[in-house]
């Protein structure tokens, strides 16, 4: 389904997003270059708290970047006033949410939830129900459209909720853990249906998840850590480490170059795998992209700092 064009449909360039809370900065993003092509499907993994609802949110318009550069489609997202952000939303975005009060009004029935977007939008009354019957039909929903959430399963809630996601016909679905809170079988369905309707409608879709197996739907899975974006390695199945008999990591020339620069490689073991870390290269180059970018004042006393302004020399001691 992706386009061949060449111009992509999605262009983050150097998006950094950072948060004050309680008189320190929190950095979400660090950096992000990251760019989708229209039609295509890519997956983010990674562990809570490593940035990917912050990437989510700020190509849906619910948030502005701190610095860098931001596009979807035709759409600057920089530029936008907030009533154009929220008109963006409205119409170019369909969002399902891994929590189900985000998705769906309790006190409304499937078919009521699906026609309420296209209401927003201004579109005429015969064309929301005509509208809204055909995506409960395209998500298995028909015989359930007049039920109220509390009525329906889990996985059928998710099915009402891509439908209303698609209700304004949008050209980007963004899925935060869309099933995070389903059982394997009900998971498996969600992401089978996502698939279809991805080649039925002509969909981009942006999907975070921790799961890998959910993520084998995508065309790309990119890992994001720490705020960063890590390397695609789908693409090439030579780029893949190997493990040795002996215990020896095979790595792919692009990681071993990487990796070669760094006076020292940290392992650390996590409950979502291991991570080997370049410790002065990556500390290096985040400090001086930082630096670059956000404010340079310096902190008063009693401020954590989130950068350090010196690298230490080698040969200084640990």
């Amino acid at each position: 389904m992706a386009s061949n064009n060449g111009k992509p449909y999605i262009n983050c360039k150097n998006v950094v997003k950072a948060y004050t809370v309680d008189d320190h900065e929190i950095v979400a993003l660090r950096g992000i270059d990251f760019t989708m092509q229209r039609g295509e499907m890519v997956a983010i993994v990674g562990p809570s708290g490593a940035g990917k609802s912050s990437l989510l949110n700020l190509l849906g318009g619910l948030d502005t970047p701190t610095a860098g550069r931001l596009t979807v489609g035709d759409f600057n997202l920089l530029d936008l006033n907030k009533s154009k952000l929220a008109d963006y939303r409205l119409r170019q975005i369909g969002f399902v949410w891994q929590q189900v009060g985000r998705n769906l009004l309790q006190h409304r029935s499937a078919l009521q939830n699906v026609t309420l977007p296209m209401m927003l939008a201004d579109v005429g009354w015969r064309q929301r129900a005509r509208r809204a019957r055909e995506l409960l039909e395209a998500v298995g929903m028909t015989e359930h459209m007049h039920k109220r959430p509390p009525q329906l399963s889990g996985g059928q809630q998710q099915r009402a909720a891509i439908a209303v996601a698609l209700a304004n016909r949008p050209g980007l679905l963004l899925a935060d853990e869309p099933t995070g809170a389903l059982d394997q079988k009900s998971a498996v369905q969600v992401m089978a249906l996502i698939a279809d309707l991805r080649e039925r409608y002509g969909l981009t879709i942006l999907m975070v998840t921790h799961d890998m197996g959910m993520a084998a739907y995508a065309d790309r899975t990119l890992t994001l850590r720490d705020g960063a974006l890590g390397q695609d390695l789908t693409q090439d199945a030579q780029a893949m480490p190997v493990l040795e008999a002996d215990g020896r990591i095979q790595l792919p020339a692009a990681v071993r170059s990487h990796l070669e620069k760094a006076a020292r490689i940290a392992v650390e073991v996590r409950p979502e795998g291991v991570l080997l870390r370049p410790e002065q290269a990556a500390e290096e180059h985040t400090e001086a992209a930082l630096q670059n970018i956000l404010t340079g004042e310096r902190p008063g006393n009693g401020r954590r700092r989130w950068f350090r302004r010196g690298v230490r020399q080698k040969g200084s001691g640990a």
